[in-house]
């Protein structure tokens, strides 16, 4: 009798020893997961911007790819071919285009300081131009309510043309002093991009299958964040680019001075509603015609207006076709943002995010709000049937 009750607790501590080891692996294996992810993610941290770079070049330049592997039929060659040739059409023009950006910057600064040293009164100076009558009396007003606010707008500009030169100095000595680490990073940019070009699809599906999602849910998040992606890269972005290199040529053809540092302010100004590149091209033709130099005021109005302006009712729908748009407004919001908090690599990581989130917010739409709103609606059909 007395060996009867000895015989449950040992069953009872097995089975509670296998519960603990089971949940003491689970934690193991996530901490020790989660912390290799960490440290892979500080690896990578240094060439984040060109990593980033790349996914948005391949997804831009990835239906070329898809035309030049129908015809090579070799994935390397292809991914080859498609990588050579974004490397001269973009990367090395571009990276011409910031060298002559940053000269030109440096240039405009001293220029602009000193003309505002010698014209602290703008107001004043606005009202000794030969102004049509509306123009005149609106810059009489807004100097009233200068003088009224005691505003220092020349002090203002001034401290903002400081700010402005010191940082272009500081970005100008760092590309020089770290010139190898930006031809490193070039180097990333491009290794990086012809292996995402030559296995994207397959890094995508290992991606894909990490996921802790059902099947469908995991396919209508890939296929929003390419639609949402695809819009805001082959849309906004490529119009923008091409709106302010036209706009930066219209400049240079029409002798307003500092066109490419115009040209690439008209890009980040292209997502502005309404707007857009106007703000550049426009004002610059007034100089012109202030300057008395009617004919080319003309040739510039003329270009801005049939080039630049049109040229985002034209190009927007054949990049995009039929994919989702973005809010043009929150996407120009969003870049000034992302350049505030990370830097320069902002321009190129905000984008990205709210894409992701549009995505997100659309299949939560349509899988769970859809289902909450028809569910009941079954079920209430159902009871009706039910006798």
């Amino acid at each position: 009798m007395s060996d009867v009750p000895s015989s449950p607790p040992p069953a009872r501590s097995q089975a509670f020893s296998g519960f603990d080891r089971e949940r003491l692996f689970i934690a193991f294996f996530f901490a020790a997961y989660f912390f290799l992810i960490y440290q892979l993610v500080l690896i990578l941290t240094p060439f984040m911007a060109p990593l980033i770079a790349a996914v948005m070049l391949a997804l831009v330049a990835y239906p070329v790819h898809r035309i030049i592997h129908r015809v090579v039929r070799r994935p390397n060659l292809a991914a080859t071919m498609t990588t050579l040739l974004i490397m001269f059409t973009v990367v090395v023009p571009l990276s011409i285009l910031i060298w002559l950006l940053l000269r030109e910057a440096a240039a405009v600064v001293p220029v602009a300081r000193d003309w505002l040293l010698s014209h602290r009164d703008l107001g004043a100076v606005l009202v000794a131009l030969d102004l049509p009558d509306p123009l005149a009396a609106l810059v009489e007003t807004l100097r009233g309510y200068v003088e009224r606010f005691e505003l220092d707008l020349a002090g203002i500009a001034l401290d903002t043309v400081r700010q402005a030169g010191n940082e272009i100095t500081r970005l100008g000595a760092s590309l020089v002093a770290q010139f190898f680490v930006v031809l490193l990073h070039l180097i990333v940019l491009m290794f990086t991009l012809f292996f995402f070009l030559r296995d994207g699809p397959h890094l995508v599906r290992g991606v894909v299958e990490l996921v802790p999602m059902e099947e469908t849910g995991k396919q209508r998040v890939l296929a929003g964040l390419d639609r949402i992606l695809v819009a805001m890269l082959r849309g906004t972005v490529v119009t923008a680019s091409a709106q302010g290199a036209l706009t930066g040529i219209g400049l240079a053809l029409f002798g307003v001075p500092f066109p490419v540092l115009l040209g690439f302010a008209a890009t980040f100004l292209a997502v502005v509603p309404f707007v857009g590149a106007s703000l550049i091209w426009l004002p610059a033709a007034v100089y012109l015609f202030v300057n008395e130099q009617t004919l080319a005021a003309v040739g510039l109005g003329i270009w801005g207006l049939l080039l630049v302006g049109l040229i985002d009712n034209v190009l927007r729908p054949v990049v995009i076709g039929d994919h989702a748009q973005l809010p043009i407004l929150l996407l120009f919001l969003g870049v000034l943002g992302g350049i505030q908090v990370y830097g320069l690599i902002g321009a190129l990581i905000s984008p990205m995010v709210i894409a992701c989130v549009f995505a997100f917010a659309h299949i939560y739409r349509e899988q769970y709000l859809a289902r909450s709103r028809t569910v009941p609606g079954e079920g209430d059909s159902e009871g009706e049937d039910t006798p």
